[in-house]
């Protein structure tokens, strides 16, 4: 595995050529399920509480001394719905690599970085696999973080990857536009809120993307923001 590299504002017909094929996907997926091809396992609890390690305390510590509580929820969030559904897929991860991506994957947002060079979502990743790098984290799980960061906003592309790329891409897109909600029990999402609520959420985690766009307009989000992304973030997950 190499680093992912950012590759700046994608353009239009490719953002929708991977809108349709990650839509039609969703359909054929859900489909799938409705006439039985495709079945859930159940998920406990556990499958999606928080790594007890000290590397995944410490990532923790280090998001939580920069960046707003909003983002923090957001983040915990991400890794909660990223855990449950590979639970309810059946599929092995690293939960400890997607807790530490998921966590730190808004790096690029926060006050310290946000006006660092690049798209926020490299900015975070180089963040992590430094941070990662330094805890002694082996080089490949070390970029197993490093691209889950870095791609989790890259629709149609995250989703073809390891597990656990494509469960943080699934997990963040779970909290920000309802995607896959469908395959999160009840239950378990109020458990998820509850814990980390989404309070003004779209307002403030929305100002964030527009800044990026405007003062970074050839990054990676500037493409996103410029076909109404901002409009598809969902303001309640349970409605």
């Amino acid at each position: 595995m190499s680093l992912s590299h950012d590759p700046g504002r994608s353009s239009k017909p490719a953002l929708i050529g991977r809108f349709l094929q990650a839509n039609t996907r969703a359909i054929r997926q859900k489909l799938s399920r409705r006439v039985g091809l495709r079945t859930l396992r159940d998920a406990l609890p556990e499958d999606w509480s928080v790594p007890d390690s000290d590397i995944a305390r410490k990532a923790e510590q280090a998001a939580r001394a920069l960046c707003d509580d909003f983002i923090m929820d957001h983040s915990h969030r991400t890794y909660c719905f990223a855990a449950l559904l590979a639970a309810r897929e059946g599929l092995k991860i690293d939960r400890e690599v997607v807790f530490i991506a998921s966590i730190l994957h808004d790096l690029g947002l926060c006050e310290a970085h946000k006006n660092d060079t690049g798209s926020f979502e490299w900015v975070g990743a180089r963040i992590a696999h430094d941070f990662c790098k330094d805890e002694g984290l082996a080089e490949e799980r070390a970029e197993l973080v490093h691209n889950a960061i870095a791609l989790h906003s890259s629709l149609g592309i995250a989703d073809k990857m390891t597990p656990e790329i494509a469960m943080v891409h699934f997990g963040a897109g779970t909290d920000l536009f309802g995607l896959r909600i469908d395959d999160v029990p009840q239950l378990d999402l109020w458990r998820i809120l509850e814990t980390y609520p989404r309070n003004n959420f779209k307002t403030c985690f929305g100002a964030c993307l527009v800044r990026q766009a405007e003062t970074k307009p050839d990054s990676h989000i500037a493409g996103s923001m410029g076909m109404g992304l901002i409009d598809i973030i969902k303001d309640d997950l349970r409605s």
